[in-house]
This record gives C-alpha cells, structure tokens and sequence, in this order.
C-alpha cells in the first residue's frame, strides 16, 4: 500500500459513496486506476465493508453508552447469544482485563436502560458509563 492507497480509504471512510471521479480527483488518478485499487484493497480484506452511520438519537434511542461485563465463563456462550439478539446492543467486543466484554448500547431512556442492565446482571458483574457526547467516531488513517 502507498499513500495513494491510504488517501483513497481515508476519502472512503469519510463518504463510501463518493464517486470514483471524485476520489480520483482528490489523489490525481483516472476513474478506471480508482476503481482497480479500491478492488485490490477489497480482495486485499483491508475494505471489509460499506456501512452507513445511523444517528440513533433520530430513532427514539436518546441514550447511548457503554457496558463493561464479567461474563461467568460457563455462560459465556449463552451471554454471547444475548447479546447478538438484543437490539439495544449495537456492539460486542471481546476484550481483556477486569471485565471480558465491553458493549455499546443504544436505548431510548433510563427504563430501557434499567431492563437491559437487568438481563445483563443475570451473566455477570457490569459497569455502566452513559455517552453524553461523541468527539469522533471515525479517524483518518496517518499518510505514509
């Protein structure tokens, strides 16, 4: 990868949905020449997917955060399978130290949060910290 390659996921990151002219007027290339690298970065498993960024706030989610869980091992996998159906769980990370899992969470006031917090309790300790602002939520990638 040169930084071509990084300028091009970075304009990517910022919109998926920019044209291959645009991109290639941003880094002085053809469409064509665009079109091939963003197909070798895919093939490459660097572009994993195109995903669009929902507001959740704008879905009657108004609070969001984080949940740090202490899964008991043996309900790991049950834990796991929860957290994959529960709506309110927008993501599912595996991480190490004091907790095992860390989750973000998108609900519309403290009574969801409350019921959620409820059937988590049944896997494991949690922590809870409430987002009251997001800086950013996607970074560039550093030019080589």
């Amino acid at each position: 990868m040169d930084r071509t390659d990084y300028r091009i996921l970075n304009l990517l990151q910022q919109d998926c949905r920019k044209t291959l002219r645009a991109i290639g007027e941003e880094v002085g290339l053809t469409p064509p020449a665009v079109a091939e690298r963003i197909r070798k970065l895919e093939e490459d498993g660097v572009i994993e997917a195109y995903r669009i960024r929902i507001d959740r706030t704008r879905l009657d989610c108004s609070m969001a955060g984080f949940i740090m869980v202490a899964p008991e091992p043996e309900k790991y996998a049950a834990f796991c399978a929860f957290c994959e159906r529960a709506p309110e769980i927008t993501e599912h990370c595996h991480v190490i130290g004091n907790y095992n899992a860390m989750l973000r969470f998108a609900v519309k006031d403290t009574n969801a949060l409350d019921n959620l917090l409820t059937q988590i309790k049944t896997y494991g300790d949690s922590r809870t910290s409430v987002e009251l602002k997001t800086y950013f939520s996607a970074k560039e990638l550093p030019l080589l």
